[in-house]
C-alpha cells in the first residue's frame, strides 16, 4: 500500500488527513511512519492497564498523550473517543467506562484494520 494510498483510505473514512500533511509539511511518508508507530504505543497498553486497575491519574495521563498524538494525525473518529474518555477521567471517575474504553479499542483496531487490508 502506498502512502496516497493510506492517506485516501483515511481521508474517506472521515479522518482529517488534508490538516494533518500540512502539520507534517506534505511529508506522505513521514505521516504514515508516525501513523504506523502510533498504532504500536505503548499508552494504549498502559491505558488498558491503568483502567483495570481503576488507576485515573495513570489512565488519565496515557488517554491524554494517545489524544493529542490522534488529534496531530488527524485521526478524528479516534480522537473523539478519546477525547470522550478523558474527561471522566480527568475528574478522577473509573467507574461506568466500559462503553468509552471499547470506543477506543474498535476505532484503534479499525485504524489496524485500514493498515493492514
Amino acid at each position: 500500500m502506498t502512502m496516497v494510498s493510506l492517506t485516501e483510505r483515511l481521508a474517506a473514512r472521515g479522518n482529517d488527513t488534508a490538516g494533518a500533511l500540512a502539520r507534517f509539511l506534505g511529508d506522505e511518508a513521514l505521516y504514515g511512519d508516525c501513523f504506523r508507530m502510533f498504532l504500536d504505543d505503548p499508552c494504549f497498553l498502559q491505558l488498558e492497564d491503568a483502567l483495570a486497575r481503576r488507576d485515573a491519574p495513570t489512565a488519565f495521563d496515557a488517554a491524554h498523550t494517545l489524544k493529542g498524538v490522534a488529534g496531530n494525525l488527524g485521526l478524528t473518529a479516534l480522537y473523539g473517543a478519546l477525547s470522550a474518555l478523558t474527561e471522566p477521567l480527568r475528574r478522577g471517575q473509573t467507574e461506568d467506562l466500559v462503553s468509552l474504553r471499547q470506543a477506543v479499542q474498535a476505532e484503534r483496531e479499525s485504524l489496524v484494520r485500514l493498515l493492514n487490508g
